[in-house]
């Protein structure tokens, strides 16, 4: 059993454990599961008629396939706490949260929720498309559990929030996705919710009501409300939480202090991101013909030929992730094939969008190649890779000082840059910000 946190003695209602701290989640035990009946592959007349006669049991035609979306979770979450859940694509975070508000049943186990929840997950779900804005907001207000009165209390707030003064007697069909995303937001967020429960919502909208929605989750954290979000932008995790937990497969593989758990989080990708480069593009020791990279392109007279490239670290590791900071080298292993006086070896890498980043070859660094032996290898070295998060394609080539080519390779490998920070354009340079003092 998965269990995340140690199970302490609780009260009769079990929400307040005997050190004094008060729980408003209580996950114990909790398998999700979710299951299809799968067709064969092939039928038959008489398997069909079979099928129409025995609708009440399944044909040996037929299995179920079954996927675990959540595996043996056990969990406590302390009121007032802010939660970030980061993880892969299909680890099961929105299943997490969808448990949470009841949305899906747990196969296995038991979940208590002390408080009432506010979902941030998709807004305006039960909205209906017919009725206006004010009465999806009085069908939205009652669906959270606030009476007619509470809703009366609080509309003009939560139409001005939402900025759809002008509209809100209109049916919502006629609204743009924006306006419906920030009635519901605003609904959501006005209903005093204990639990705040946010999947990547605040992704979407213009920039000026996300700050707004920001500001107000930041309200409802100081009110000593309890938050969990769901986000793929780990930086919002360091600033608004409290604790991360890194979910893979259903299970929880860390949790604890934001900033330890996302670096583990970002090793993790970026080592499996480089293995799976490396599996797909190895060509160390290998003809570059055989290199598996679907943009490749090759051309020259092959007099002389390239026959290998590897990308290598500073330790003399291959390597297909690097940070700005990285050395890389390339090495190129070639044979001769017709001996030639003039030759010059280049290096370049562009992005996944074609833009050439940077190129140079033994000319431009004024580099003299001698006569070559008949087969060998020349070692381009980079101190500081300096480019910023992306994909890149790695050019490799050997030609003439006019330009004839003998061997080109074009996107003959695939590597990533990845980095904690945003910065945008390409160029990541070494910098240093210095405030002066107001008499400098």
């Amino acid at each position: 059993m998965q269990v995340i946190e140690c199970a302490e003695a609780r009260n009769a209602e079990g929400a307040i454990s005997s050190s004094g701290v008060e729980y408003v989640v209580d996950i114990v035990s909790v398998t999700k599961q979710f299951g299809r009946v799968k067709q064969a592959s092939y039928s038959t007349l008489k398997s069909t008629i079979l099928g129409l006669l025995q609708r009440r049991n399944k044909t040996r035609s037929q299995k179920l396939a079954v996927t675990t979306a959540i595996r043996d979770l056990t969990m406590r979450i302390p009121r007032g706490a802010s939660i970030g859940l980061i993880g892969r694509n299909g680890s099961g975070k929105s299943t997490f949260l969808k448990l949470l508000t009841g949305i899906y049943k747990p196969s296995f186990g038991t979940i208590k929720i002390n408080g009432r929840i506010a979902a941030l997950i998709e807004l305006g779900a039960g909205f209906h498309p017919d009725f206006t804005g004010r009465e999806n907001l009085y069908l939205a207000g009652a669906m959270h559990g606030l009476s007619k009165q509470d809703i009366e209390q609080r509309f003009e707030t939560i139409v001005a929030f939402a900025e759809l003064e002008d509209v809100i007697d209109e049916p919502v069909r006629t609204y743009s996705s924006g306006m419906f995303m920030r009635l519901g937001f605003s609904i959501a967020v006005h209903t005093d919710p204990d639990i705040l429960l946010i999947d990547e919502v605040l992704a979407v909208g213009d920039a000026g009501f996300v700050a707004k929605c920001k500001d107000r989750i930041g309200d409802l954290q100081k009110q000593g409300k309890t938050l969990v979000m769901v986000t793929h932008d780990l930086e919002s995790v360091e600033r608004w939480c409290d604790e991360a937990i890194w979910l893979d497969k259903g299970v929880v593989k860390d949790r604890g202090y934001p900033r330890r758990v996302i670096d583990a989080y970002r090793a993790f990708i970026e080592k499996d991101e480089e293995s799976r480069l490396l599996d797909t593009e190895r060509v160390a020791q290998e003809d570059v013909r055989d290199a598996p990279n679907s943009k490749a392109e090759r051309w020259g007279s092959r007099e002389i030929e390239i026959i290998s490239v590897e990308m290598i670290d500073g330790d003399g590791m291959p390597v297909r992730v690097l940070h700005p900071d990285d050395q890389l080298v390339v090495r190129l292993s070639y044979r001769v094939n017709a001996q030639q006086e003039d030759v010059v070896f280049g290096v370049g890498f562009s992005g996944s969008d074609g833009q050439q980043i940077f190129g140079s070859n033994t000319d431009i660094d004024n580099v003299q190649i001698s006569t070559l032996s008949s087969v060998g290898a020349v070692d381009f070295r980079i101190e500081r890779i300096g480019v910023v998060d992306g994909n890149y394609d790695l050019d490799v080539a050997v030609h003439s000082q006019s330009g004839y080519p003998y061997d080109y390779h074009k996107s003959v490998l695939r590597f990533s840059v990845r980095s904690d920070g945003r910065t945008v354009g390409v160029y990541s340079p070494k910098r240093e910000w210095t405030v002066l003092p107001a008499e400098f």
